[in-house]
């Protein structure tokens, strides 16, 4: 892929930071509403059951009341949880903005990111039972089971792999003084 520098970004990303706000918003939102209404749903509707869908994948309520993965950090696993989550949030806020300058697809990205941490984070502190994983997925003998906000997350990270890997291709451009970025403010 050539790089196509301009004043207004790489690649044609040219986008106003209300603009990309305004992107990273909707997403964030829409997967953190997608997510609290369907944990809402299986809590509700689940409860006692497990709806098979396919052979390999089923509706079976759980709480997490562990780390990603139902993992056990100790006395402290929902205070690392908590802060953690809010860290990542702050993250992906903080770097938005520039990272969307150089490619467009980073602010739909980082709101499924925050999105989905935000979703867990809400049922982290709504939900006394833990988070609630109702999706699962059977792999040989054994179950993944997730939810919502995790499906924002992983996709949110699916995305960004090519955006980092363009990120990448433009550092290694300007180093080898084939292209020069634009010095830009963010704000």
């Amino acid at each position: 892929m050539s790089l196509r520098i301009t004043p207004d970004g790489v690649n044609g990303t040219a986008s106003s930071p209300q603009q990309i706000a305004l992107r990273f918003m909707g997403w964030a939102t829409l997967v953190l509403m997608a997510d609290l209404i369907t944990k809402q749903w299986a809590v509700t509707s689940l409860a006692d059951r497990a709806i098979p869908l396919v052979d390999w994948f089923s509706l079976f309520l759980v709480f997490n009341t562990g780390a990603a993965g139902g993992v056990s950090l100790g006395p402290y696993t929902w205070l690392i949880n908590l802060v953690g989550t809010a860290a990542t949030v702050a993250m992906v806020v903080a770097v938005v903005l520039p990272l969307a300058k150089v490619d467009a697809r980073a602010s739909a990205a980082m709101g499924m990111v925050a999105g989905g941490a935000l979703g867990n984070l809400a049922s982290l502190l709504g939900e006394a039972r833990g988070v609630p994983d109702f999706l699962a997925l059977r792999i040989s003998d054994a179950y993944v089971i997730f939810n919502i906000a995790d499906v924002g997350l992983w996709a949110g990270a699916a995305v960004l792999v090519p955006v980092t890997l363009g990120l990448v291709r433009i550092i290694r451009a300007e180093r080898r003084g084939l292209v020069r970025v634009p010095l830009q403010n963010p704000m």
